[in-house]
């Protein structure tokens, strides 16, 4: 009797994420505890580890032993209301062995296949792109604000704690707002449009893994030879219906060509407010010749005139290929334009804007105008501003406001944008607007000693991941700047960037020699109807250090009110614990009293727990020194005296 023997078992994971849960910071919390008690003992499932992969995260990833089991899990959890809450549960599929993917089992000499997880295609589909898909659109905005809403405590949580200065300004503002949170937390501003609201989808061509033909449509994971495994589209309810079926032809179209459909890589499909569509056919860099590459240009024309009905205005090719930054910077990588124009128009607010291939542009063309007027609510710009836009894309937010203001300058790293943003404020009739093309971090100290002297509110649209230390800390020391707006687009909010704009004090309680930059109201807006994530407005406004350390609070903080302090702490004034504090030479009584001294000074500067455990070690050594030469001294009394006749 064969059995089947298991290759590498101990990597296998067979996971499901669940989200939708309240915020926690470990897994011994005893609302988590009694989740995990109720699917094991309750729904019956056999989930063998829970993780989670960051602290405050109200998601959590659960294991289970086998894909059974797995699929069983992500068909109970998929909608389960559990204490008010409506959970989503996911597949996780990017855990998988990436040695022998498709190889688990070794039968006899033969090597069998890892059977699929029974779970249809359409909705591995769904399940990555809109998880939302099957939740009322009310029910999804309550969601989205109640995360935010502990977001944001977490991180007035975390002000506190770790800048003790602070804690008598957020209680005030606490008072102020009479609310929970130091900061104004308004309502989430909804998207008009609920469905069909993407005016971008990018299709892969690859493997559909049901059928094993070659498909286009969205992409489910990758095998190891970069064959890309995707799923249809038809079920995605975000798309208009023009990005779906052209899908569907230029399958048709990749499946009828006489060559190897390797060579195709994407299909990118931008649409306009107005139904107005743009295609650009993107293939692999292969060692193609001039004749083939010319051929395969004419094919693409050919299908286009010959099978699209819809509203295609413009058709472009592009090869695919690695860009460095150099690239990025230096020169401009447009696609060749085969037939039709060269650019469709997009409508923001008052102004027209053409989209070229490469432009940046949120994905909602109706919510990018609810940003642009949260921005310009929050901004308040005059006749005598000037607005800094750092990571400014192609521009939208910096010239929705350059007829409010002085003048605007924009900072950016891809030249393709930069050149759209000239050409926009051109065509608006926009004079007062400058683009500069580079990396910020590198260029931003030259551009800020030519604004010196202007009343400047700087725009910040970053990456996912957040900006540098560095940037933070030459924009603090940047006087000229009093108002700061954040748009975070990443759910999860860089934590430390807002710590760092906030900080009054560096870790090791030492004054910063500059004003900080305090968050006064967020606004969130629901850019992707159907998903997890929702765009964050933040507005900083610059307080003087002085004025927030002569903060008085007629009520003492929690974080303080059960502790009781020798002396006062004035982070200006204070002093590094050295040797003015001194373990006496009365044994382990001093000891005692210098760890004393120790903690509660630790405890006014915040850094209990570092500065306790070096007075340990530091007091520690010094009383055992001291013990050591009391002891010495008391062997030689006592030698002396027993030698005397």
């Amino acid at each position: 009797m064969n059995f089947a023997t298991p290759v590498n078992s101990d990597k296998l994971r067979y996971k499901i994420k669940v989200s939708g849960l309240p915020r926690f910071y470990s897994l011994l919390d005893p609302l988590l505890q009694e989740f995990l008690k109720m699917i094991n003992e309750e729904l019956r499932l056999n989930c063998i580890h829970a993780r989670y992969s960051k602290k405050g995260n109200a998601w959590l990833y659960l294991t289970f032993p086998t894909e059974t089991e797995q699929a069983v899990a992500l068909r109970l959890l998929k909608k389960y209301n559990w204490k008010g809450r409506s959970l989503i549960s996911t597949l996780v599929t990017a855990d998988t062995p990436k040695t022998n993917m498709n190889l688990t089992y070794v039968e006899g000499n033969h090597v069998a296949k890892r059977p699929r997880l029974d779970i249809p295609l359409s909705e591995q589909v769904l399940m990555s792109t809109i998880p939302y898909h099957s939740i009322e659109y009310e029910e999804q905005l309550r969601k989205k604000s109640e995360e935010a809403r502990i977001l944001f405590q977490r991180f007035g949580t975390i002000i506190q704690r770790k800048q003790p200065p602070l804690a008598e300004w957020c209680a005030m503002r606490k008072r102020q707002l009479n609310s929970d949170l130091a900061f104004e937390l308004s309502p989430i501003i909804p998207s008009q449009k609920v469905d069909r609201y993407r005016n971008k989808c990018e299709w892969s061509v690859g493997i559909n893994p049901d059928s094993d033909s070659v498909a286009v449509g969205l992409r489910v994971k990758d095998s190891m030879d970069g064959i890309h495994y995707v799923g249809p589209p038809d079920c995605l309810r975000n798309l208009p219906m023009p990005m779906i079926t052209l899908a569907k032809k230029f399958e048709d179209f990749v499946k009828n060509y006489s060559q190897d459909w390797r060579i195709w890589r994407n299909m990118i499909i931008r649409m306009n407010e107005d139904g107005e569509v743009m295609v650009s056919i993107v293939i692999n860099q292969h060692l193609l010749d001039t004749e083939q590459l010319s051929n395969i240009k004419c094919s693409i024309s050919e299908w286009s005139k010959n099978n699209i009905t819809e509203n295609v205005v413009s058709l472009y090719f592009q090869v695919h290929g690695e860009k460095t930054l150099a690239d990025c910077i230096g020169t401009t990588i447009e696609a060749e334009l085969l037939w039709g124009q060269k650019y469709i128009v997009e409508k923001l607010l008052n102004l027209s804007l053409e989209i070229s291939p490469a432009t940046y542009f949120r994905l909602n063309s109706l919510g990018a105008e609810e940003l642009c007027k949260v921005v310009a609510d929050l901004a308040d710009v005059n006749e005598n501003t000037t607005v800094l836009d750092l990571f400014c894309g192609s521009g939208c937010l910096a010239l929705t406001l350059a007829k409010k203001c002085k003048q605007v300058v924009g900072i950016e790293l891809i030249k393709a944008n930069i050149m759209d943003a000239k050409r926009n404020a051109e065509i608006n009739g926009i004079v007062n607007c400058e683009f500069i093309a580079g990396r910020t971090e590198d260029i931003l100290d030259s551009v800020l000693n030519k604004l010196k002297g202007c009343n400047v509110t700087v725009i910040m649209d970053p990456p996912l991941t957040g900006v540098s230390t560095g940037l933070v800390r030459t924009l603090r020391k940047f006087k000229e700047a009093i108002n700061l707006i954040y748009v975070c687009s990443n759910h999860k909010l860089p934590l430390k960037n807002l710590l760092d704009f906030s900080s009054v004090v560096r870790y090791w309680q030492k004054p910063i020699d500059s004003d900080p930059f305090l968050p006064l109201r967020v606004v969130p807006i629901d850019m992707c109807p159907h998903t997890l994530r929702s765009e964050l407005v933040l507005h900083f406004k610059r307080f003087c250090v002085d004025d927030i350390l002569s903060t008085k609070n007629d009520r003492p903080s929690k974080m303080y009110s059960n502790r009781k302090f020798k002396t006062k702490f004035n982070p200006r004034t204070s002093e590094t614990v050295t040797s003015s504090i001194q373990p006496s030479a009365s044994g382990v009584g001093g000891l005692l009293d210098y760890l004393k001294k120790i903690e509660e000074r630790a405890y006014q500067e915040g850094l209990a727990k570092g500065l306790e455990r070096k007075a340990f070690q530091m007091g520690y050594s010094r009383g055992l020194q001291c013990a050591s030469a009391n002891d010495d001294d008391q062997f030689k009394k006592n030698s002396s005296t027993n030698s005397d006749p």
